[in-house]
């Protein structure tokens, strides 16, 4: 087959000298992947498979484990430092748990390339990483209206609201309980405009909620991992 771009979302070893992939490719959607031989190739030249690295690449066999057959890289990868290389990581989980195989998603491709951009240049990544969950799930067909009510009224900037999966946006009262969701902090995020530290806050618990229930709520190991650094960053009391 022809080469296609593609990116690698996890790797691990395979038997002795070959590697098991987890690959996002344009034209094919996520694939596994064998490279064969490549953890002995790799001791002789540099291993083009790393995290972020955009790639063009061609498999044989059929079936849902395929293996590769020519690789070549033509650009360099994306350089996630910190936060942000953690930010990868999850991204990278979420369309691995998300994503079916062999099913093409051209247009979630290229939403995952435009992230990896943003978060190298660092800046805004916890919004940008609300906009990638938001409209991954929206090519994915679990869109979020967040401009109107379970009712089909306009979210009132005044009111709140609970989240309901699958249904969307119920008006509460301050005595319910559960979740609340301020009007205001939907319409920051439907607008993309002047997103406050109080909506960044809720739209964030949204997401969550969300994930978790087209998840199955089976935990991230990435999330694990984000908070486990945490807990070491905080200073000793």
């Amino acid at each position: 087959m022809a080469l296609t771009q593609a990116f690698v979302l996890h790797h691990r070893p395979y038997r002795e000298t070959s590697l098991l992939l987890d690959v996002f490719t344009e034209q094919s959607g996520r694939i596994s992947l064998i490279a064969r031989g490549i953890r002995q190739q790799k001791k002789r030249q540099s291993n083009p498979f790393q995290l972020y690295q955009p790639l063009w690449l061609s498999w044989f066999g059929r079936g849902d484990l395929v293996t590769l057959s020519q690789v070549e890289t033509t650009e360099p990868a994306f350089l996630l430092r910190g936060a942000s290389s953690l930010c990868g990581l999850y991204i990278n989980e979420l369309l691995v748990r998300l994503l079916s195989i062999h099913h093409p998603e051209p247009v979630v491709f290229a939403l995952y390339r435009q992230t990896l951009a943003k978060l190298a240049e660092a800046h805004d990544i916890e919004i940008n990483l609300r906009y990638f969950e938001l409209n991954l799930l929206n090519s994915l067909g679990y869109g979020i209206d967040l401009y109107h009510d379970i009712n089909g009224d306009e979210i009132d900037a005044e009111r709140r609201y609970r989240y309901q999966p699958e249904q969307g946006f119920i008006p509460v009262t301050l005595q319910d309980r559960g979740e609340k969701l301020l009007g205001s902090s939907l319409l920051q995020f439907h607008h993309a405009d002047g997103i406050d530290a109080q909506a960044q806050a809720e739209i964030k618990q949204l997401m969550r909620t969300v994930l978790n229930y087209y998840l199955e709520g089976k935990p991230l190991k990435s999330r694990a991992l984000f908070a486990e650094m945490q807990r070491y960053a905080k200073p000793a009391s």
